[in-house]
């Protein structure tokens, strides 16, 4: 059994900063478990054309870590992965990871304080690795979530979901239709628009959508992402605009009268004929759904050859689906931009924390942790982007950062104490969440149905606060709040 200090199960951006954060402290007996054959995580797995992140770059690369080489303010899928591999070699910590490897189970051992982490590897027998920490690095969006339609494995062309794309599946001249309009559907219309024959779009609830502000970067955004100060300040101004835009969530604020008069006005100048505008506009309030930014969707939807359908779909067949009114479309190409399984992200992985429980059984009514980090009943198991860690208006690094330092700090104070394990007490995160849900009570996340909360109407995903608040809860929990054994 090899053994380790810290086991992390995950080689996306949360797993890349656990790795580069363990090796600056001078922890060398770690290891990155990965199932794909490459670093990325999220970027390495969705590969759909038009795929990018929906921040600007200053605020999507690390801290510790700028990237003077971005092409774009809106950096694409692969431009991120080439970067966070440019990362891992420049920090040193790419030996660390062992890809196209499955964590198939974990236990915690309480004899011992510490996990036994199976893992299996391509045409090998399974094995386990042992070691005192346990961080569980696959965020949110990992597992995809396939449409409800029945009938959807009877067609008999090519299916795909956008977080599996096939890269080898020609679309050139096909009949694709495309279910969701969401963020990543939002991405990919209008480069399958170019290629399809002919295009379905299969709405069910129209979006709020932002003009994109991209734009090239050249030789003077490279000379300033050189210079560290003026980096940094680039970075703070495009933070403070985005905190400024997460107000837009809250009634009665300039910020959300100015985003959606923006929007409004982005919809009626792009879209001419009135009854795909009325289609298009939504009827839920700003911010309930994940606010979309994209300048070539709404022309992409006007073009002839795309239909934008908002009957609701009755079922598949073999060549295609059938809408409630009766009506087939005929389909060579289906394409599932329908998400992630949030509420299930870590259910293919059995868990199993002290007393023989499952992280199954004690997420049963929904996903909860302290600060989205800890779990109760499960010792030296962190998560990273864990349940009410997301952030609908800006980048994720900013929450991964100061958790991944929390982290270490929390190892740090296992070791001081002459101690084992830590463990966040039952009283407290019940106390946590009970607070955080009553602040989500009335939030706009809460008013329709959206993928930030569980089958209970539990909203399991989102923060409801500024970026600071949750920064300054990390730094700030008490370790009174643990239990050190």
């Amino acid at each position: 059994m090899q053994t380790y200090d810290v086991v992390i199960m995950g080689a996306g951006m949360s797993g890349l900063c656990m790795a580069v954060a363990l090796k600056k402290a001078g922890m060398q007996r770690f290891v990155v478990i990965e199932k794909s054959a490459g670093l990325g995580g999220t970027w390495w797995d969705n590969r759909y054309p038009g795929a990018h992140v929906d921040v600007p770059a200053p605020l999507y690369s690390f801290s510790f870590a700028p990237n003077p080489k971005w092409t774009r303010r809106f950096a694409a899928a692969a431009e991120i992965q080439a970067y966070m591999a440019d990362v891992a070699q420049r920090f040193g910590v790419l030996e660390h990871f062992q890809f196209n490897t499955q964590v198939s189970a974990a236990r915690f051992d309480e004899a011992q304080g510490c996990w036994n982490v199976d893992i299996k590897e391509p045409h090998q027998a399974g094995k386990t690795l042992k070691a005192q920490f346990f961080v569980c690095s696959t965020g949110p969006l990992s597992k995809p979530r396939w449409p409800d339609i029945p009938q959807l494995r009877r067609f008999g062309g090519v299916l795909m979901h956008t977080a599996r794309w096939d890269t080898q599946q020609p679309l050139k001249g096909q009949r694709i239709g495309i279910i969701g309009t969401g963020s990543t559907a939002a991405q990919l219309v209008a480069p399958l628009a170019d290629q399809a024959s002919h295009l379905t779009v299969f709405q069910r609830t129209p979006a709020w959508v932002l003009p994109r502000a991209d734009r090239r970067y050249g030789r003077i955004d490279h000379w300033v992402a050189r210079r560290p100060w003026l980096h940094a300040a680039v970075r703070k101004g495009w933070y403070e605009l985005l905190e400024w835009g997460r107000k837009g969530f809250d009634e009665g604020t300039a910020a959300r009268s100015t985003l959606m008069r923006t929007a409004q006005t982005h919809l009626w100048r792009q879209v001419r004929d009135d009854t795909l505008r009325e289609q298009l506009t939504p009827k839920m309030p700003l911010g309930c759904k994940r606010l979309i930014y994209a300048s070539d969707y709404y022309p992409a939807l006007s073009r002839p050859h795309v239909a934008l359908v908002t009957t609701a779909i009755k079922h598949a067949t073999s060549s295609g689906l059938v809408t409630t009114d009766g009506k087939a479309h005929k389909l060579d190409v289906l394409v599932c931009a329908t998400g992630f399984d949030v509420q299930h992200s870590l259910a293919h992985v059995p868990i199993v924390g002290t007393a023989g429980r499952s992280l199954d059984e004690a997420w049963a009514e929904a996903p909860q942790a302290h600060l989205g980090l800890t779990v109760a009943g499960f010792p030296n198991l962190f998560l990273m982007l864990g349940p009410n860690t997301a952030t609908g208006h800006t980048s994720t690094l900013l929450f991964i950062e100061p958790a991944v330092q929390w982290v270490l700090k929390a190892m740090q104070a296992v070791q001081d104490r002459g101690q084992r394990s830590i463990v966040v007490k039952a009283e407290a995160m019940q106390a946590f969440n009970q607070q955080l849900q009553q602040r989500l009570q009335a939030a706009v996340w809460n008013q329709c149905n959206n993928w930030y909360r569980a089958d209970n109407g539990r909203n399991i995903a989102i923060w409801p606060g500024f970026t600071n608040d949750y920064v300054n809860a990390v730094r700030r929990q008490p370790f009174e709040d643990f239990d050190f054994g």
